[in-house]
């Protein structure tokens, strides 16, 4: 029963991003490179290493990272990121970039064979996310390091169960949201040990956010979305941020005339050494 779950993921995973391969590429690139660049001087690679970057989409931190490495190897599940990740690298003059086509939790490559790894965005999309680490500890030589960065939930279990229920309601492929302590834990039972850690924030307009999901007004997961990210604007005293978005109503409109929702999206970058 695990092995046909985790099966069922792999395809809603590649499902959703082959069905908004271009919009989601044209996000990644030009708005998670500030979040590429932070990771990249929190890694501070020397110019030498063979690096890898798992789960990497569109190729926003395969590109970001490539002139600081001797080489960069991005995988990913869904065949049309990975095309606009070639794209991207070849726009940007990058010869020292490979793409290949795999799975997390079994990487085609042997034990020790980076000095590097990254993983951007990409734990909350398995259904497994202990075990990818896990592999990414057997790729990554002794003394190699982890540069990571994923969005998290705070560790209250209630804030935290509705987080992730509104993000499967506009994501199918979302499997869950980790909180820090349990990324942490993750990412030192893989065979790490973390030597570094910041959070990123990002001011996000709901309607565009699920506009890259693809939903449109019309749409009943974007309704959906709306509804609860509406609702966990508690207008009680003293009670607030029911699902841990930090959501609020903007003074700006939507195309349909209703007003806009604005949250704050928080990532964890992290840096971790291979023991």
């Amino acid at each position: 029963m695990a092995e046909r779950t985790a099966r069922e993921q792999l395809d809603r995973v590649r499902e959703r991003f082959t069905r908004t391969a271009q919009q989601f590429a044209s996000f990644s690139l030009s708005k998670r490179s500030r979040e590429a660049e932070e990771l990249l001087a929190l890694a501070a690679p020397r110019g030498g290493e063979l690096a890898f970057d798992l789960a990497c989409g569109p190729g926003t931190f395969t590109c970001a990272f490539a002139p600081r490495v001797r080489r960069i190897v991005g995988l990913d599940l869904t065949a049309a990121l990975m095309e606009q990740g070639r794209a991207a690298a070849r726009d940007a003059g990058l010869g020292n970039v490979e793409f290949a086509l795999g799975d997390a939790n079994a990487l085609p490559f042997s034990g020790a064979s980076f000095d590097l790894a990254t993983c951007a965005y990409g734990l909350h999309h398995f259904a497994a996310p202990d075990a990818a680490l896990r592999e990414l500890g057997r790729v990554v030589r002794r003394g190699g390091r982890l540069a990571l960065a994923d969005i998290f939930v705070p560790a209250d279990s209630a804030v935290a169960a509705a987080n992730n229920h509104i993000e499967r309601v506009r994501d199918a492929s979302h499997a869950r949201t980790l909180s820090i302590g349990e990324m942490c834990a993750m990412v030192e039972a893989a065979g790490f040990r973390v030597q570094e850690q910041t959070i990123s924030e990002r001011l996000r307009q709901l309607d565009d956010w699920l506009r890259i999901a693809g939903w449109a007004p019309s749409d009943a997961a974007y309704a959906e979305t709306r509804r609860l990210m509406a609702a966990s604007i508690s207008s009680t005293p003293g009670v607030g941020d029911t699902a841990g978005f930090r959501a609020r109503w903007s003074d700006a409109a939507i195309s349909t005339g209703e007003r806009e929702i604005e949250f704050v999206q928080v990532t964890l970058l992290l840096i971790a050494e291979r023991m």
